[in-house]
C-alpha cells in the first residue's frame, strides 16, 4: 500500500475508522492523510469558525495520532460538499485507499438524497474502507462477494493488491436465485428439490468458471453457495460465520437487473455491521 487517507467526520464513529487506519499505516508503514470536510451550507462566520476549530483540534492531536500509527499523518481541512470534496481530495495524491467511518443512518432523508457515504462510494475513483467494527486485529476472516461480474474479479484483485487477505485465503461467496422452480399444478415436491440440486451445482460450477478464468483461485480458500437473493445470501453468511471484512465491487450488475434489484453495495452499507471493503470499477 503507497498511502491511504482517513477522511473523518471527529465523531465517535470515526474513531473507530482512525484505529484501523492506524493500523494499517504502522502494517505497511505507508504515508497517510486526515481529511475533515467542512460543509459549505452554513453561514460565512460560522464556516470560517468551525474551520480554525476543526484544524486547531486535528493539529493538538497530531502526536497521539503518531503514536498510534508509527508515523505523523498529513492534516487536510477542506470547504465544500462533503461527498464531492472527499473524492476530490482523493485525486490530489496518490491514494490506494480511502478510509472512513459508519454513516449516520437517517431513513427519510436517504430516501431523497442518499447518504454522504453512498454518494462519494458511487463518484470515488479508489476502494473505499468503510469500518464499523472495534479493532482487534488484521483482517483475519474476510469474505469476498463474487457475482462472476468483473467488478467482483476486480474487487478481490483490489483487497489482494492492498494486503488485506490472509496469506492462507479467503472466503467466496456465490449467490443464486431458484426462483424460477416454482411449483405448478401436477409438479411434485421431489422435483422441486431436484431443480433446486441442479441450479445450486450450477452454481458451483459457475463460481468455479468464474476463479478459473480470472485466475483468482488462489487467493480462496473456501468457496461458498447460497441460495437467495444477494442479501439474504450475506445475512445468512454472516450470521453463520465470523465475518470481519467483506469485499465487493460496487459496478457489478448494470442496467435493468441492477433497477429491479437496487444496489448490493448500498443495501449491505446500511445494514451489515462487519467491515465492508468496496472498490470501484477499473479504469481500463
Amino acid at each position: 500500500m503507497k498511502a491511504l487517507m482517513l477522511a473523518t467526520d471527529l465523531s465517535n464513529r470515526s474513531d473507530l475508522a482512525l484505529r484501523r487506519a492506524a493500523r494499517l499505516v504502522r502494517q505497511f508503514d505507508c504515508p497517510w492523510f486526515i481529511l475533515h470536510v467542512v460543509d459549505e451550507d452554513q453561514p460565512q462566520p460560522r464556516l470560517e469558525r468551525e474551520v480554525e476549530y476543526v484544524r486547531r483540534y486535528l493539529n493538538e492531536h497530531v502526536d497521539a495520532f503518531t503514536e498510534l500509527a508509527g508515523r505523523a499523518p498529513e492534516i487536510w481541512v477542506e470547504v465544500g460538499d462533503p461527498a464531492k470534496h472527499i473524492a476530490e481530495c482523493t485525486r490530489w495524491t496518490e491514494i490506494d485507499l480511502l478510509v472512513v467511518g459508519s454513516h449516520r443512518k437517517s431513513p427519510l432523508r436517504d430516501i431523497f438524497v442518499g447518504t454522504t457515504l453512498e454518494r462519494l462510494v458511487r463518484t470515488s475513483h479508489v476502494p473505499i474502507l468503510l469500518v464499523n467494527k472495534d479493532v482487534e486485529d488484521d483482517y483475519r476472516a474476510p469474505l469476498l462477494a463474487a457475482d462472476c461480474s468483473p467488478g467482483s474479479a476486480q474487487a478481490m484483485r483490489t483487497a489482494r493488491e492492498l494486503g488485506l487477505l490472509p496469506a492462507d485465503g479467503a472466503r467466496a461467496l456465490y449467490a443464486f436465485d431458484s426462483l424460477g422452480s416454482v411449483l405448478v399444478a401436477g409438479t411434485g415436491a421431489g422435483t422441486i428439490l431436484g431443480d433446486r440440486s441442479a441450479e445450486r451445482h450450477r452454481a458451483a460450477a459457475a463460481l468455479h468458471e468464474f476463479l478459473l478464468r480470472e485466475e483468482l483461485g488462489s487467493m480462496v480458500g473456501q468457496r461458498l453457495v447460497e441460495e437467495g437473493q444477494p442479501m439474504i445470501a450475506l445475512r445468512r453468511v454472516l450470521d453463520r460465520e465470523p465475518t470481519d471484512l467483506l469485499v465487493m465491487g460496487t459496478r457489478g450488475l448494470t442496467g435493468l437487473k441492477r433497477v429491479l434489484i437496487g444496489s448490493v453495495a448500498d443495501a449491505a452499507m446500511r445494514e451489515l455491521d462487519c467491515d465492508i471493503l468496496t472498490v470501484p470499477p477499473s479504469k481500463a
